[in-house]
């Protein structure tokens, strides 16, 4: 989804844990975005906590969260 969106490839330089902010691949505007596609992808629905309480800022930590979000989905 995110090589798709912000037209990136993840290799040696650009890793699973490499901060996307810094890199350079997002902004601020493409964050939210993401959060809104991830949002329609995953059928999760998303709180302002999780926008300001968790800055995702890797793929590593957006594969974790959307894990998290939907076994709590799935819990319901």
């Amino acid at each position: 989804m995110i090589e798709e969106q912000f037209l990136v490839e993840f290799d040696d330089e650009l890793t699973d844990q490499s901060d996307l902010f810094k890199a350079g691949v997002i902004d601020s505007f493409g964050y939210v975005q993401l959060l809104g596609s991830i949002e329609e992808e995953f059928s999760i629905q998303l709180k302002d906590e999780d926008f300001l309480k968790n800055i995702l800022t890797s793929l590593e930590s957006i594969d974790a969260f959307v894990a998290k979000k939907i076994a709590e989905r799935d819990d319901r």
